[in-house]
Order: C-alpha cells, then structure tokens, then sequence
C-alpha cells in the first residue's frame, strides 16, 4: 500500500501567473475543485501520473507531509508554493489530501488560510482526510 497527495487550487486565477509560480517547484498543484480532488482520490487505484497528483507520479510514502516534521524542505518548498498560489489575485481555495492508495478520505476538513501556519499544517495533515484551505 502506498500513500498519494492530490491536491487543487480553486478559483479564477491568471494562467501566465499560475504557471509562472508552478514552474519554480517540482510540485503541481492543478487547478480544479474539491469535488476534482475527491474524484481523484476514488479513481486512484495504482501508481499512475494524474493531472490532481502534487508529486511526479511515484508513491509519496516518503513525503514529510504529515510527519511533523515542519522543517523539513519538501514541507517548506511545498508551503513556499502554496503560499505563492495562494496570493494570486482570484484564488479561492487550496484543497489537498494524503490517502492511502484505493481509500477514499474519511472527513472533510474547512481551514482558513489567515488561521494556520502552512508548514506546520502540512506536517501535521492526517491521513484519508480532505483539507480544503479558504484564502
């Protein structure tokens, strides 16, 4: 069993200033919804590349995400891209997952962005869980 992270940015954002903030990190947060994230999720049944995966394509069993470990440079490069995406003029939404592979995400979590501190959330994520992040 493996572990996948899938994840979407929401919202009417510039496509030159989006890809200009996605080409800086090896991570991909696409943009779609939370209902494009939770599909993603249920149709991911093996280790294939899907346009909702943040990583390359490979398992994410070795990701710090979720292993509280906040300074980890995976966790900082991945809050640094967030946190540029989410300052795009028209972003809505961030919503990210950690799932076990073929498991759907068992509750669905409404954080404000102003409330958390990105990296210790992403290092504190729980599994099977749907975090959608309101900017």
């Amino acid at each position: 069993m493996c572990f996948f992270l899938h994840g979407a940015l929401n919202g009417d954002v510039s496509e030159a200033e989006y890809e200009s903030v996605i080409g800086k990190y090896e991570y991909n947060l696409a943009r779609g919804t939370r209902h494009d994230v939770k599909t993603a999720v249920k149709e991911s049944t093996e280790i294939v590349k899907t346009e909702f995966r943040i990583t390359d394509g490979g398992c994410d069993c070795e990701s710090a995400v979720g292993r509280h470990d906040p300074k980890n440079q995976e966790i900082v490069d991945l809050s640094n891209m967030i946190s540029e995406l989410a300052a795009l003029s028209g972003a809505k939404q961030i919503n990210i997952c950690k799932n076990w592979i073929g498991k759907r995400n068992k509750k669905e979590v409404n954080v404000n962005i102003k409330d958390i501190e990105i990296p210790v959330f992403l290092a504190d994520m729980e599994e099977n869980v749907l975090y959608s992040v309101n900017i």
